[in-house]
């Protein structure tokens, strides 16, 4: 039986230690995924170029200014204008070999704007002398094929004209088709450059304000733990602290049960003290009685009264007597206060946790407070003043006036354009008239080679056509000399090494020479601009491009690991003192330990005191009562008799009643010394495991308070970290991918690209090449339509031909009647 109880004791503690693994494997030390509000995107909208049907002719007009302007972009020249102006003015032979071709454009423009006003001025002269476009002179046998030769090339000059007409037609409405779609991309590109400005410039307060997400988050877990920590502390301990105070609480009724037995000994040896002092007493007055002088044959009597046993008294050896003293001295009541007081001290642990790590947290909050204010000092980015600069002139109204006054301009242009193609189109309405109107008058006239109003007409259109030429060509080739070199050289010295990027080549060789902005001032020493420039078309972000040092510096503000070191060592300070929680007091401990050490002594004492004694006790009272009342009947002393009479009662009635008494006491006495000697070891034993427990259980409260402490530190720091790493990798993402991201700027140097050059340079250029294309085949035009114009007035006879003679003599039959006969002039064939 008691090591059954103490197995089961030991049993409770083994499996509190087992369940308090439970609520700490239980700690959820994962953090959440948090949801950032991420920058805006820098979606800029590319402006596409669909060249269409005219892309063949804006091929075929790069080729030409590629053969008009084959030298690249003239780096030196460049370099030193920038260093010096005045370079321009003072080495104009260095800028006229770069020009060389358009010079020489220039110089045949010249020739044709002096040329063509002088030969109209001759022709003029010499057309009123009549000498020139006149008529032929003579009939030849050619002039029939002569005629039709002139007239086919003129035509096919007409459809040539006609044709760049039609393309002039063609790429001044492509231009005006343009304009309004760049102008709105331009004004949705200013647009999008403020918002992307207004993004940029916003973005660091943007970023910083999230900071708040790992902040509350954090903050919470804080309070959450701070509410918590108390109670699961207690749970945890409850499965140790419990069953040890249940044992400690069932001592206290085995301590009531030992003091029951040893007060029941007491209470017996009261009794026997008792009954021996009644039996010393009648003894004392038998013998006093039979002694006295008066007393007749009192002898034999005597003796028997001597020999009566009045000693039933019960005294324990001092050892054992020392040991009952010391364990009658244990107070239950300490006992029961001390195990009250230790499950109230328990019961009271979320309230003394609480008050301990209070300060640990608040001091923890602070530390998240300071990385807060360190991340605001530290993450402060200098825009450069250009950037606000540029929205300024974003959202200037008069960029709004200058699209007016763009698309203003192209209305002039466009009306300039259509005027300037009208005159075209007049002169090869002329043509076409004068090659209609001559053709029909030489079908209809009844001389191939007379005179004819039609074919006269024919001639004076084509002559009209000659005299608008000489008149609107020195006009066409000036402007289209002027609009050719504007758009020339935007397309050769601008657009052309725009598109190849050898543009970046000389920024980066004017940046080597600290002509421009150096790039290295920002990033590091291997950026350029054309290697800028596609880093950021590949999409990549500035932050690579930065110098090692700053680099470093920021990731090093972005590193959880700098900020991590205040957190952990703040959080690791967290502990809990528990030293309050004591099972057992050493009042109480010290009470119980002597309690085992003496109950086990004090029940060693089990010698029996027999019945037999009793029963001879009650013989000699019998006869002693017998031989006194004898006696009394033999006294002649009436005193005597009668205190022999009644010693001889006082027996019988002792015998009757307190010798029963003595039959139980020492019945009792017996018993109890049996219980106490058969109890006192079962109750050491538990008191020892109790004692053995609570020692286990109360270093298991230490360490286990540790591991629970050091359980929650780990995961609040792994938490806490978790939660700012996120944080530190979102502004990484957002600073690598939105805030340095430099693909918009590429699109909109693509896009500035698309509007200026291809939507509106190239058809552009095909205008003043169509219209250049129609000036410089007036030239063939005018020759053909002089020479037709002769052709559509009556010819000459050839002087002194015979034949032709003859021919004039004789007369062609027009009709023939279905007889073959030829009817006389005026005559009409019969009918059938």
């Amino acid at each position: 039986m008691v090591l059954r109880r103490g197995r089961m004791d030991i049993l409770l503690v083994l499996a509190g230690i087992v369940l308090i693994a439970h609520p700490i494997e239980a700690q959820n030390c994962t953090a959440e995924t948090l949801q950032f509000q991420d920058l805006p995107q820098h979606d800029f909208n590319r402006v596409d170029a669909d060249a269409g049907s005219l892309q063949p002719l804006y091929n075929m007009v790069n080729l030409y200014l590629d053969a008009v302007q084959p030298n690249g972009l003239p780096t030196d020249i460049i370099q030193t204008a920038v260093n010096n102006p005045n370079f321009i003015s003072e080495n104009v032979p260095a800028v006229v070999r770069y020009q060389a071709g358009y010079l020489v454009s220039f110089i045949i423009g010249v020739l044709f704007f002096i040329c063509m006003p002088l030969v109209g001025l001759i022709f003029c002269c010499c057309r009123l002398c009549g000498k020139c476009g006149g008529e032929v002179k003579e009939r030849k046998k050619s002039t029939d094929c002569h005629r039709t030769i002139l007239a086919i090339f003129l035509l096919m000059t007409t459809i040539i004209i006609l044709a760049g007409v039609a393309c002039a037609f063609t790429a001044n409405q492509r231009v005006t088709e343009a304009m309004e779609p760049s102008l709105t991309a331009f004004r949705e590109m200013l647009t999008d450059v403020h918002t992307y400005i207004t993004n940029i410039l916003g973005a660091p307060t943007k970023l910083l304000a999230q900071f708040s997400l790992p902040k509350d988050k954090v903050f919470s877990d804080l309070d959450r733990v701070n509410r918590t920590l108390g109670v699961m502390v207690r749970d945890a301990l409850w499965p140790i602290v419990g069953p040890v105070l249940a044992m400690a609480s069932a001592r206290i009724p085995d301590v009531d049960t030992v003091k029951t037995h040893l007060l029941d000994i007491n209470a017996a040896k009261g009794s026997l003290a008792q009954l021996s002092a009644q039996l010393s007493s009648a003894k004392a007055d038998i013998v006093s009685t039979l002694t006295n002088q008066n007393c007749a044959g009192c002898g034999p009597a005597l003796g028997q009264a001597n020999r009566l046993q009045t000693d039933f008294t019960f005294n324990l050896p001092p050892d054992v007597q020392v040991a009952f003293d010391k364990a009658m001295s244990i107070s239950s009541a300490s006992l029961t206060n001390s195990v009250q007081q230790a499950n109230q001290t328990f019961i009271d642990i979320p309230r003394r946790v609480t008050s301990q790590t209070s300060q640990i947290f608040t001091d923890v909050k602070q530390v998240i407070n300071d990385i807060e204010r360190n991340l605001n000092s530290n993450l402060k980015f200098q825009f450069p003043a250009a950037l606000q600069e540029v929205d300024t002139f974003a959202n200037s109204p008069q960029v709004a006036e200058a699209s007016a006054q763009v698309k203003q301009y192209d209305y002039y242009r466009w009306v300039v354009s259509i005027v300037l193609c009208c005159i075209i189109l007049l002169i090869i309405a002329l043509n076409a008239l004068g090659l209609g109107l001559g053709t029909a008058g030489i079908a209809t006239r009844e001389d191939a080679y007379g005179s004819n109003a039609c074919s006269e007409s024919g001639a004076n259109f084509l002559m009209a056509s000659v005299g608008f030429s000489f008149i609107f060509s020195p006009l066409l080739i000036l402007l289209v000399f002027v609009t050719f070199y504007v758009g020339g050289n935007a397309r050769t010295s601008g657009c052309k090494p725009w598109e190849s990027g050898e543009i970046y080549q000389v920024i980066d060789e004017l940046a080597g020479q600290n002509l421009v902005f150096d790039l290295s001032n920002v990033f590091n020493s291997s950026v350029s601009y054309s290697s800028l420039y596609r880093h950021c078309e590949e999409g990549k972000s500035l932050m690579l491009l930065l110098p090692d040092r700053q680099i470093a510096d920021l990731e090093k503000y972005l590193d959880v690991n700098t900020y991590s070191g205040d957190i952990i060592r703040n959080v690791n300070q967290l502990n809990v003192d528990l030293s309050s929680l004591v099972l057992l007091d050493s009042a109480s401990r010290r009470d119980l330990m002597t309690f085992e050490s003496n109950i086990v002594e004090a029940a060693s004492y089990t010698s029996p005191i027999g019945t037999e004694n009793v029963q001879n006790l009650a013989d000699n009272l019998i006869g002693l009562a017998a031989g006194l009342d004898a006696l009394a009947q033999n006294q002649g002393s009436l005193s005597i008799r009668t205190a022999l009479n009644r010693q001889a009662e006082g027996l019988r009635q002792i015998r009757q009643t307190d010798l029963e008494r003595l039959r139980q006491n020492l019945a009792r006495l017996n018993g109890t010394l049996q219980d106490l000697a058969a109890f006192a070891p079962i109750v050491q034993s538990r008191i020892r495991n109790t004692i053995q427990n609570i020692d286990v259980a109360q270093a298991e409260i230490i360490s286990t308070t540790r591991n629970i402490i050091k359980n929650v530190s780990e995961c609040l720091t792994t938490s806490e970290v978790e939660y700012f790493r996120q944080y530190l990798q979102w502004i990484r993402a957002m600073i690598m991918d939105n805030l340095f991201s430099c693909q918009p700027a590429v699109i909109l140097i693509n896009n500035i690209f698309v509007i200026l050059c291809d939507n509106i340079i190239d058809p552009w250029n095909a205008f003043w090449f169509c219209l250049g294309w129609c000036t410089l085949f007036l030239i063939p035009s005018i020759i053909f339509a002089v020479k037709t114009a002769k052709h559509y007035r009556a010819i000459q006879n050839e002087i002194g031909s015979p034949a032709l003679s003859e021919m004039m003599q004789f007369k062609f039959p027009r009709v023939e009647n279905s007889y073959g006969h030829t009817l006389p002039s005026g005559a009409t064939a019969p009918t059938q």
